[in-house]
């Protein structure tokens, strides 16, 4: 018998839930959010081992606490003193100097030098004691038992890092440093890095800096102008068997115009087994202020021993050059310093270096032979030389497009060479000979980012003149947009007049240096090596300095454009008669002499905007109306020059560079 259930009470049941005793339930885990790369230390610290001081000191630090003191130990806070600069600023230097990590020492040239020296010594030890003294308190803290936490935590830690000693050191200018370095070689402990740059014939004695030095890893010396530097041997005389000799940490060595034993070096080799790059520059075998003097006996060298000897040790050099003063490497000798002594395969090495004015036809086909991926080019010579007509510099750079460094500071490169439009000639040039010989080019290295180059002109009394400053400043400005590094220096002297004098770049206004404002992410500028004396005007210079140029020199930069009426009327006449005598482009190419035509139509399609659109931009180049237009384009309000700035030196001696606003306060006071 079956009882049928209310449809109602049947829902009903349906819509009962199922008893608490019965019921499952499903917990859904929390979901663990992946953790940033960002806020694990160890990657946090792998990632900052890659990032440059710079960056390190401007930005990391300050983001947090966290990430300034994961960086302390890597910044490396430093200090520039120039030996004509007064009391006042040595005192600032010298003050701030426990826990600096780097001094760059100008020594300038006047009496105060040895003054200035002894006052750094004495700073130098007080400091070097006083960090002594905390390390020694430390190690009482850990003979009691104190914890890892208290120790980061505690006073003593924080003033240990406060008297940390110096790990670099620049020393520029005439002092002695056979007398001066020596007493201050127990302060220096813990250097990785010695620069010497000296203006004097002095001597040092290496086994004594290497013994002193133990953590040294770059070492680059080297006698200006004339001078000598001389590395008496024996440089190891406290140790015969080399074996039993702990090895070096040294990692870079780069000697220019010294004197030493090549068996001291030979032997000095035998124990850097990190040694990547060597550079011997212009070896000298006398003294040249002493050809003959026997306190200064002279030395020979063997290129051929000493490449033999290289090739057998265990080196993993990726930069090697060797080369005498007065005695040129053979064709074959070059070739195997170039392709033999190194292990990598020419085409693994970016870097080359020569000992020569300028690239001779030798150089340029070994060259030729190695795959274009050539990124550094170093050229060294004595004195300052000047390139001809038929440059083999100018024929490598109109064809070599992957170089990205130049440093060539005494060959001085012909102006004529830049000037595409040959806007020079029937100017300056009428006595100067047939301008047929010089084929101007276009630089195929538009990814330049450093360039240390000099500059003549085939009449160099010309070259103060406002027309060679728009070209050189134009040409770089545009040829090469990606630049960071620039160092324009000019030919020491010329004739005019049966009178010896040194030209200058005109960097007023009208020369155009502001040109270079172009340069988005330069870095470091210099112009000329010594002091010369130039009456600027706030306005040539107050641009320089982001959102610092008042409206008052904004206006009195549109007072001084109107002036140059007359001169742009000038400049048009001159263009007329130049298209009217030599054609529209004024030069028969705008490339390297050696290019074929299809070799031209592939430069106009290239890239960074094309040939097309260089030579577009190029049209102005040498005319007052590229200074105009530059300085209209600075008017404006989101005009920024130089965002990546950090050095400028306009003539001054030494390369010690200042900040921009520095620089300005030094020109115009």
């Amino acid at each position: 018998m079956t009882f049928a259930v209310p449809q109602q009470q049947q829902h009903q049941e349906q819509r009962d839930p199922v008893p608490s005793t019965s019921r499952v339930t499903t917990e859904i885990p929390p979901v663990i959010p992946t953790p940033s790369p960002l806020r694990i230390p160890e990657v946090l610290d792998h990632i900052f081992s890659y990032v440059d001081n710079h960056s390190l000191c401007q930005s990391v630090i300050l983001v947090c606490r966290q990430w300034f003191w994961m960086n302390r130990h890597r910044m490396i806070r430093g200090l520039i003193f120039d030996g004509y600069s007064d009391a006042l600023k040595l005192n600032k230097v010298l003050s701030r100097l426990p826990g600096a990590g780097r001094l760059c020492w100008f020594t300038g040239r006047d009496e105060s030098r040895e003054a200035h020296w002894a006052q750094l010594r004495k700073v130098l030890k007080r400091n070097h004691d006083q960090h002594l003294q905390i390390q020694l308190r430390q190690y009482q803290h850990v003979d009691q038992g104190s914890s890892d936490e208290e120790l980061q935590e505690d006073s003593i830690t924080k003033r240990l890092l406060s008297y940390a000693p110096l790990r670099e050191l620049e020393i520029i200018g005439g002092i002695d440093i056979g007398t001066s370095l020596p007493p201050i070689l127990p302060c220096l402990h813990a250097l990785t890095r010695l620069q010497l740059e000296l203006s004097c014939d002095t001597t040092l004695q290496m086994g004594q800096l290497l013994r002193a030095c133990p953590m040294l890893k770059v070492f680059h010396a080297s006698a200006l102008s004339k001078h000598c530097l001389e590395l008496p041997g024996p440089w190891f005389p406290f140790v015969k068997d080399s074996q039993k000799q702990r090895p070096l940490r040294l990692s870079s060595l780069v000697l220019e115009r010294v004197k030493l034993p090549q068996y001291s070096l030979e032997d000095l080799l035998l124990i850097t087994p990190q040694l990547l790059e060597l550079k011997l520059i212009g070896l000298l075998k006398v003294n040249p202020a002493h050809p003959q003097d026997e306190v200064w006996p002279s030395v020979q060298y063997d290129p051929a021993q000493f490449f033999q000897h290289v090739r057998s040790l265990d080196l993993s050099l990726r930069s090697f050059h060797f080369s005498i003063r007065d005695q040129p490497l053979s064709t074959l000798e070059l070739r195997e310093m170039m392709f033999d002594v190194v292990r990598l395969s020419p085409g693994s090495r970016g870097a080359w270096a020569f000992w020569t004015p300028d690239l001779t036809p030798t150089m340029l086909r070994n060259l030729q032979e190695v795959p274009n991926v050539v990124t550094t080019l170093e050229i060294y010579c004595e004195t300052m030389s000047n390139c001809g007509p038929d440059s083999g510099l100018h024929r490598y750079l109109c064809t070599s497009p992957h170089l990205m460094h130049l440093r060539a500071p005494k060959t001085a490169y012909l102006v004529e060479h830049l000037d595409v439009h040959q806007r020079l000639r029937g100017r300056y040039l009428a006595a100067a000979g047939p301008a047929q010989t010089i084929q101007p080019g276009i630089w195929k290295c538009r990814n330049l980012q450093t360039l240390h180059l000099a500059f003549h002109s085939r009449r160099d009394s010309t070259l103060s003149s406002p027309l060679n400053g728009r070209l050189i400043f134009g040409y770089l400005s545009r040829v090469c947009p990606q630049l960071r590094d620039l160092a324009i220096f000019t030919t020491e002297s010329c004739m005019l007049n049966s009178r010896i004098y040194a030209p200058v770049l005109h960097t007023r206004l009208q020369g155009g240096l502001c040109l270079l404002a172009r340069l988005k992410n330069l870095e470091r500028l210099r112009i000329g090596s010594s002091e010369r004396l130039i009456a600027y005007k706030s306005w040539d210079l107050k641009w320089m300095v982001t959102n610092k140029h008042s409206f008052k020199d904004r206006k009195q930069r549109r007072k001084i454009v109107s002036e140059w009426v007359d001169l742009l009327v000038d400049d048009d006449k001159q263009e007329v008669l130049r298209i009217q005598t030599h054609g529209q482009s004024g030069s028969s190419s705008y490339s390297s002499s050696s290019a074929g035509p299809d070799k031209v139509e592939q430069d106009e399609n290239d890239g960074n905007g094309g040939m097309a659109q260089l030579k577009k931009e190029l049209r102005h180049l040498g005319l007052l109306v590229d200074v105009k237009e530059m300085i209209e384009e600075m008017d404006s309000d989101e005009f920024e020059c130089w965002k990546s700035l950090r050095k400028i030196s306009l003539y001054r001696d030494g390369q010690v560079g200042l900040r921009p606003d520095q620089e300005i306060q030094r020109l115009l006071s």
